[in-house]
Formats: C-alpha cells, sequence, structure tokens
C-alpha cells in the first residue's frame, strides 16, 4: 500500500505541476527526494505519468484536435491550403513543434547532466516569476487565436524549448510568450495545451522505447495504472481549472507562489 499511495501523490504532483505554470520537473525533483519511491525505476513511472497528462489534453481538448487534424488533412488533400482557420491552426502548432523537437534532441543530455539541480530550480523559479509580473504589466493582449501568424507560433514554440531547464514550466514560459505575441492570458494557454500534444506524445514514445525489455511485476503494472489514471484525471481537472482562471485573474498568483518555494527550496538545499 505504501508504493501505491506514494504513486497517487506523484500522479497528483505531475498532473498539477506539469499544467500550472510552477514547473513540474522541479516539484518531481523535490517530491522525489522526499518520498522513499523504489517500486519503480524512475524513468518507468515518468512514462507512465506522461501517458497519464497526455490524456488528459487529448480527452479535453478532443474537439479542437480533431478539427485541426481535419483541417490539416483538408489542406494537403484539398486546393484550400490554409485559408481554412483550423489548417491554418494545424500548421501553426507543427511549426511551433519544430525548434522544441530539434532543440531537444540536440541539447537534452547536456542539460539533463547540468542543469538539473535544486541550485539551477531556484534561479530558474525567481527569473520565471519576475518576466510573470513583468509581462502582465507591459502586455494587455486581448487577440484570440486567430491572431497568430505563423512567426509568432515558432516564437512560442522556440521559448518553449527553454522549459527543457527544469524550473522554468513548459506551460509558463509559453503563455507568457503568447501573451507577448497579442494573445489573451487563456487563449495563449490553450494554444500552449495544443502544441504539447504532439510533443508529449513523441516524448512518451520515445521514452516508452527503452522499457520494451524491461519486464514488470503485477504489483508493478498495478502501480504503474494508479500513477497513469491519478494523473489523467487530475489532469484535466487542472486544464479546465487554469482555462477559467486566466480568463478572469493575471498570473501574479503563480509568480508569487513560484518566489515562495524558490526561497524554501534555497533554504533547505543551502542550509
Amino acid at each position: 500500500m505504501h508504493d501505491i499511495y506514494i504513486a497517487i501523490v506523484l500522479g497528483l504532483v505531475q498532473a498539477i505541476t506539469e499544467f500550472l505554470p510552477i514547473s513540474s520537473s522541479a516539484h518531481l525533483i523535490l517530491a522525489r527526494g522526499v518520498l522513499d519511491f523504489k517500486a519503480i525505476d524512475g524513468l518507468t513511472f515518468d512514462v507512465a505519468l506522461h501517458i497519464g497528462t497526455l490524456l488528459a489534453v487529448v480527452v479535453y481538448f478532443w474537439s479542437d484536435l480533431l478539427a485541426l487534424a481535419r483541417g490539416f488533412v483538408n489542406s494537403v488533400t484539398r486546393r484550400g491550403g490554409t485559408a481554412d482557420p483550423a489548417a491554418r491552426l494545424a500548421w501553426y502548432v507543427i511549426a511551433a513543434c519544430v525548434p522544441t523537437g530539434i532543440i531537444g534532441y540536440l541539447f537534452e543530455k547536456p542539460i539533463e547532466d547540468y542543469f538539473r539541480n535544486p541550485s539551477v530550480i531556484v534561479v530558474t523559479l525567481i527569473l520565471g516569476a519576475v518576466l510573470f509580473l513583468w509581462v502582465e504589466r507591459r502586455y494587455r493582449s486581448d487577440g484570440d487565436m486567430q491572431a497568430l501568424t505563423l512567426k509568432k507560433a515558432i516564437a512560442i514554440g522556440t521559448a518553449q524549448s527553454l522549459a527543457l531547464i527544469p524550473g522554468v514550466s513548459r506551460s509558463g514560459i509559453t503563455i507568457v510568450v503568447g501573451m507577448m505575441c497579442g494573445l489573451r492570458r487563456d487563449q495563449a494557454a490553450r494554444f500552449s495545451f495544443l502544441m504539447a500534444t504532439p510533443l508529449m506524445l513523441g516524448a512518451g514514445l520515445k521514452k516508452s522505447l527503452d522499457l520494451v525489455e524491461s519486464p514488470l511485476s503485477s504489483h508493478q503494472w498495478i502501480v504503474l495504472a494508479i500513477g497513469v489514471v491519478t494523473s489523467a484525471v487530475a489532469g484535466w481537472l487542472v486544464i479546465r481549472f487554469l482555462l477559467d482562471f486566466l480568463r478572469r485573474r493575471p498570473l501574479d498568483w503563480f509568480a508569487y507562489y513560484r518566489i515562495a518555494l524558490a526561497i524554501v527550496v534555497a533554504i533547505v538545499v543551502w542550509s
């Protein structure tokens, strides 16, 4: 039962921090430093949690993703090209994923080796908070996703690659850059989630290949299943909460939380 409880806790941490702009990698590193979880190796359980959050995104944005898929197919098979807004947005999502895919492929290993430590997390949490506060005061954006251009989509996608550094937050950096490109908070978050879907799918498939030769016991499969279900259900609820929150409130609350977390981490690590 101990392993199951920890799987639930880690699933909740993954779901909440994957979508809120507070950095999932930072929280998972810290959570694993506190919890004694040895039932399954970290890579295997990471794959399970990411599958859960991917399911949450696919279920919540199912109609949007279906429209994008149809728009993409129509743009390729018909003469309409990108005249259809759904087709245009589909190509923007694809273009936004390219920079992160390239940068992740080239630099994921060095980043894992040199940046995955609490001291880096303290710095990136604070820098992210300062960026949130600055953008909220500098930009008054009110556009929807129809205001996107190819150049803006690529800018948001390039910014997303910074989330490879622990503490940055993928959703956080893409939301603020989206606001800088003229999108409302909730619309920037919506594009961020749509853009994350193919990347999460690709990352999950890549990591899953490493598990082919790793047989699991029945107990380990149960623990994995619980992690997937927990992160999926909680992730769906968090997406719904965040989009509603951003329609009415600024990013300031998340900035203050990041600063408070950075202070706690600094006290624990540097004391």
